[in-house]
């Protein structure tokens, strides 16, 4: 069962988000407090304006809560800051929710192993306006085996309902238990052709039989999801 956490009247727009506003200045500066080596006051603006690259203006409204960090700046700020996304924007009220007053919505993020992982929490407007579906989760990127289409370190955004290949694109596979990105290339004679961008990894040629559900655990390669954007760190 879905938690969900209300954030202010149901009809009050402006109230929820003044509220979601503060509640992430109070997280982010209890994470600073605790990281203890950017002191409160003006000389925390100007600290965490350095630290993020960003204007001292920007960091005054993030610290004051009058305005919250772009999207895909949130796992660069929680791992500077030795926290999570999570403790960021809920805090200590955790949750596992997929939605926060209906208005804000959970993208699981997670690492190659996919038995870790985090919550990103969004507006939905901001998924349209970036032209991305509900329902899509994130892989932080651990292989440069892709560079320069996405670098360790790097976060994919996919797309799980996506899950056998019709088409050429990037996708996630799990091979023997391990996720990787791949560029996807179908053949005409029904070849598959997995491709690493970097040139020192080598290619491989796999056929339509390799994803079927028959073949056992250990040689079965399962569709995870299609790449649909790429979140590129410090860069």
């Amino acid at each position: 069962m879905n938690t969900v956490i209300r954030l202010g009247e149901p009809d009050d727009k402006t109230l929820r988000q003044k509220t979601f506003r503060k509640q992430f200045a109070d997280n982010l500066n209890a994470a600073l407090d605790r990281r203890g080596a950017i002191p409160s006051g003006y000389g925390r603006v100007i600290g965490v304006a350095e630290l993020f690259g960003v204007s001292q203006n920007t960091a005054a409204n993030w610290l004051k809560g009058e305005g919250v960090p772009e999207l895909f700046r949130l796992p660069e700020i929680a791992e500077t800051l030795n926290t999570t996304i999570e403790q960021l924007v809920v805090g200590d009220r955790g949750t596992g929710a997929h939605v926060i007053d209906e208005h804000y919505t959970v993208i699981d993020v997670h690492g190659a192993d996919d038995d870790e992982s985090h919550a990103l929490y969004t507006l939905p407007e901001t998924l349209r306006e970036l032209g991305l579906p509900n329902g899509i989760r994130m892989m932080q990127v651990f292989s440069d085996d892709m560079d320069p289409y996405v670098r360790s370190g790097d976060v994919v955004v996919y797309d799980p309902r996506i899950n056998r290949i019709h088409a050429s694109g990037v996708f996630i596979l799990n091979i023997r238990d391990t996720l990787f990105v791949r560029r996807v290339q179908c053949g005409i004679r029904g070849d598959i052709r997995l491709i690493c961008d970097n040139n020192r990894f080598d290619d491989e040629l796999l056929s339509e039989a390799d994803f079927d559900a028959g073949q056992p655990d250990d040689k079965r390669i399962d569709v995870v999801g299609c790449v649909m954007a790429r979140i590129l760190i410090g860069r």
